[in-house]
């Protein structure tokens, strides 16, 4: 009797070996979803600077075009 009671209580239980497994499984996946993150923030940083030389033409033209106009007299 008392065998039975003990090979069912470590079948309940998880080992070492599969908790080493579980952890090794999440890690490799967190590394994965790291890599594709960092993916999208650079994306995201190059965009970002292509707004912002955009809006730096646009006020750099929108400065000539004042002053273009200011020796016209306007």
């Amino acid at each position: 009797m008392r065998r039975s009671c003990k090979s069912r209580v470590s079948r309940r239980a998880f080992s070492l070996l599969e908790m080493v497994m579980v952890i090794a499984i999440i890690v490799i996946l967190a590394s994965a979803l790291m890599l594709g993150v960092s993916g999208y923030i650079e994306g995201s940083n190059k965009a970002k600077n292509l707004v912002d030389e955009s809006a730096q033409d646009v006020e750099n033209n929108y400065h000539a075009s004042e002053n273009k106009l200011a020796g016209y007299g306007f």
